[in-house]
């Protein structure tokens, strides 16, 4: 037989087994492999791993170690009662106002709030905000507040408003997610009761209410009025809000030409509402169609007219950037410290998000 071919026969069988014993070897780390992810598994590494912050269940993962023996790992039982709650839910923790408040997967949420009377005789603003010490109404609903200002040109301005916040929240919370579904029942529920007002009262009644919730999904917001909800990020401040008032309509009369931006501004029925709590048919509602994705040093800001009617939207940027933590009370001690001689009603609710 030629040399030749015996050589390339030789070299034949040495490939042959050169790949024996990669195909050996290969088949002794995979079980060496699946030893040590079942070890791991069994000592609670995967788990501890996947409940950081802000982290997600890493199923594929799970199910791998499961297969790598006859058994299901097995876990200590603080351990799964971690993982069975972190499946049904991501991080989502009360820790109390005085604690710090509340920690939403990778975000730490507060809230701040404060209002004054102004030069009115009574004050016709009602604010409302969840519990958020309770575990519960946070997985399910997270952190909800909602600002209502009684319309002054009416009377029981007052009843209106606290009517429309106490139901709000009441029917938020009572309602099953979706939470923009929960929020829209939230709004018909508390329009039901200041008609109730009416009722009662046998004369006209309504209330501005702007409603904002940091939930797992971002944010959610729904308004009625022209009582403003913004967001404050990076040094920016923008209204979510659309007002719903005779001016927003002259605006548009502008922009299309129509009349003049000095005629819209200077026409004296401007600030009439075109959409309140109190009309039988509410056709303008304003809300968000998907939640809005929040960042660490966001501020979500809920104010009544009282506050931005006296404090100019860069100022109000302003104290905004500068007070981390205290800016609902500096913005309220703004509005007061104008002394306007008919200073209306002003509150300010605050939610501060953070970074964990």
């Amino acid at each position: 037989m030629p040399f030749e071919l015996l050589s390339l026969l030789g070299l034949a069988g040495l490939g042959v087994l050169l790949c024996l014993v990669l195909l050996l070897a290969n088949l002794l780390l995979m079980r060496r492999g699946k030893r040590l992810l079942l070890s791991a598994a069994e000592n609670g590494v995967l788990y501890e791993e996947s409940l950081r912050p802000g982290a997600e269940w890493d199923e594929e993962e799970y199910l791998l170690a499961e297969k790598a023996g006859e058994e299901e790992p097995q876990m200590d039982v603080e351990t799964e009662s971690r993982q069975n709650a972190y499946k049904a839910d991501p991080v989502f923790m009360p820790l109390g106002r005085e604690e710090g408040g509340a920690v939403i997967g990778s975000l730490r949420l507060t809230v701040g709030n404060a209002q004054i009377l102004g030069a009115r005789d009574e004050q016709q603003d009602a604010f409302a905000i969840t519990p958020i010490e309770e575990a519960g109404i946070l997985l399910g609903h997270g952190v909800m507040a909602v600002v209502c200002d009684g319309m002054g040109g009416l009377k029981n301005g007052k009843d209106a408003a606290n009517a429309a916040a106490l139901r709000f929240m009441r029917a938020y919370l009572e309602a099953s997610p979706p939470l923009d579904e929960a929020m829209l029942q939230g709004i018909f529920a508390a329009n039901d009761a200041v008609l109730e007002v009416v009722r009662e009262k046998m004369s006209r009644a309504g209330t501005t209410l702007s409603a904002a919730a940091v939930t797992r999904g971002g944010l959610w917001f729904v308004s009625v009025g022209d009582s403003h909800i913004y967001l404050h990020r990076n040094e920016k401040l923008y209204q979510l809000s659309t007002d719903h008032n005779y001016y927003a309509e002259l605006l548009e009369r502008a922009r299309r030409g129509e009349i003049s931006l000095e005629e819209a501004r200077g026409n004296p029925e401007r600030g009439h509402l075109t959409s309140y709590l109190g009309k039988e048919n509410l056709e303008k509602i304003d809300a968000n169609a998907e939640p809005l994705a929040l960042k660490p040093g966001d501020r979500v800001v809920l104010a009544t007219d009282g506050v931005f009617k006296t404090v100019s939207a860069s100022r109000m940027q302003e104290i905004l950037t500068r007070s981390r933590k205290g800016a609902h009370e500096e913005l309220v001690r703004e509005a007061e410290g104008a002394r306007k001689p008919r200073q209306d009603n002003a509150t300010v609710v605050i939610l501060y998000v953070d970074a964990v």
